[in-house]
């Protein structure tokens, strides 16, 4: 059975209405405050207890290196690794008792919110459907497999599970929130916040139901709905981190700064982290900014760094600061300071590869993307850059790797047609023809940028589908001009394809 859990909060800015105004920091986002979320609580990880988490570790490692096939062992450092941000080491450790035989609720549980950690969302979903059967009324598990079917767009799944926990569950209020948050995706505001009251009276000092039903209300654009329930949510628990933030944006959105920095300074006295802390002085001073207050807004975000001198992120949203009111100088100055004494922080190694990037000093930048990747792998716009620049040194291989592993993270078309452009420079055609194809059927896509057509029919020639180039080179003619020298240069490709046969392939030797 599935041992004890705690919830963790979702956060996830809402991006419509008055919340698409609300602009975030470098700085780290206060663990305290999260912002609107639209889809319910992520895979809950163990409970903390009085240990910390690094002894937790070390003590089971010890454990295991004493006795490898200490099944419990295994599973409970699975799950601190989970915790300490390390799904990849969690996986390790799922797929090697799941190979050995150790299938139960709990390993299968792990396997899924750590697959669902790193991006595998198919796995995650058949793994957290394999603890379901083990136990079909787990309100983590369901709750959970909620999520994952919302993140694939799955809704009708996601509201199918929701439903189930809250049928086997009727008396806790995480499978009431987890459900209409589900029909907040679904745009069902109005049955939405009857799951929050219902979520409200199960829990009548818990303020969170209250601020989700806030929340939707801000989805909608009404205001003084979102105000009122933000000040119930706050009555309940005038130390709530996410109902204080949530009525500072709304206040900070309505352009009422004296309302808005008042929650923000609350907030800022009632949190104990000093990245909590420097991330609220910023955000002050974003609004600030924002209200063209600009003796307030820098000296806003140099109190962060002068208060928090150890937190780098307040280097770097004062960099941004600065860079977006063109003091260029300033701006590498803060971002220089935001690397840190190791020069290891990825966030600023980003920062000051692009401004190389803006110098053409492209050898600098992917120094600073290689290593920014290395420490933050699953950055993907960091790994889309990245392959950009590997292009820029015809390092076409390393290119690819790069493309792909963004493409993996975020499905962009951008990273995919990056993958295809590598794989077209090194000569893999049969690649570039498949990663073309694939673009060809992204909506939109080819009617935006109609020259992939083009490359499309290269690599099918060169691929020896001669008939799948040719209709390539032909709905490229739909794009030109008549008359024009691209349509009388594509029409002699297809009249030589006509003419001779398709050249051989060399994507791969001959066997």
């Amino acid at each position: 059975m599935i041992r004890s859990f705690r919830l963790l909060s979702l956060v996830a800015l809402v991006s419509t209405g008055v919340a698409a105004s609300f602009v975030a920091s470098a700085s780290a986002a206060p663990k305290a405050t999260p912002a609107p979320a639209s889809s319910p609580s992520p895979a809950p990880a163990p409970s903390a207890t009085s240990e910390p988490l690094d002894h937790v570790i070390s003590r089971l490692e010890a454990k295991l290196k004493a006795d490898p096939n200490d099944k419990t062992a295994s599973q409970d450092l699975a799950g601190a690794y989970y915790q300490s941000n390390r799904p990849d080491l969690t996986l390790a450790i799922t797929k090697k008792l799941l190979a050995g035989g150790t299938k139960n609720a709990q390993v299968y549980y792990f396997d899924g919110i750590a697959s669902a950690a790193v991006g595998d969302t198919k796995t995650a979903v058949a793994s957290l459907e394999q603890a379901r059967n083990f136990e079909p009324t787990n309100a983590q598990v369901l709750g959970t497999l909620t999520t994952i079917y919302l993140r694939l767009n799955q809704p009708a799944d996601a509201e199918r599970v929701a439903q189930k926990a809250i049928a086997f569950n009727k008396d806790d209020e995480n499978a009431y929130v987890n459900y209409g948050l589900v029909l907040s995706a679904e745009q069902k505001f109005d049955e939405a916040r009857k799951q929050f009251e219902t979520a409200a009276r199960l829990n009548p000092k818990d303020a969170h139901p209250v601020v989700l039903e806030a929340r939707s209300y801000v989805d909608q654009n009404a205001i003084a709905f979102a105000s009122q329930l933000f000040d119930r949510a706050i009555a309940i628990d005038p130390t709530s981190g996410e109902a204080l933030y949530g009525k500072a944006k709304l206040s900070a959105a309505q352009h009422n700064v004296k309302d808005a920095v008042a929650n923000y300074e609350t907030l800022l006295k009632n949190s104990t982290d000093d990245n909590e802390r420097a991330s609220i002085v910023d955000e002050e001073a974003v609004l600030f900014a924002t209200e063209k207050m600009n003796a307030e807004a820098d000296a806003a975000y140099k109190r962060a760094i002068a208060t928090y001198p150890n937190v780098l992120g307040a280097h770097i949203a004062y960099g941004d600061y600065l860079a977006a009111n063109k003091d260029n100088a300033g701006a590498e100055r803060e971002w220089t300071a935001g690397l840190g004494p190791n020069k290891d922080n990825p966030t600023a190694l980003v920062r000051v590869g692009q401004l190389a990037i803006s110098r053409k000093k492209f050898t600098e930048a992917l120094d600073d993307f290689k290593k920014a990747t290395d420490l933050a792998p699953s950055d993907p716009q960091a790994q889309y850059t990245l392959g950009q620049l590997y292009m820029t040194q015809k390092q076409y291989d390393k290119a690819r790797t790069a493309f792909r592993t963004s493409f993996g993270l975020q499905k962009t078309p951008e990273a995919l047609a990056g993958l295809g452009a590598a794989d077209y420079q090194a000569r893999n055609y049969a690649e570039c023809a498949e990663v073309f194809e694939a673009l060809d059927k992204t909506p939109n896509f080819a009617k935006q940028n109609p020259r992939v057509l083009v490359t499309l029919g290269d690599c099918e020639a060169r691929s020896n589908r001669k008939v799948q180039a040719k209709s390539a080179y032909m709905r490229f003619l739909a794009y030109t001009k008549p008359g024009s020298q691209a349509e009388r240069d594509i029409r002699k490709i297809i009249a030589d394809l006509d003419a001779k046969p398709a050249p051989k392939a060399t994507s791969a030797p001959k066997k």
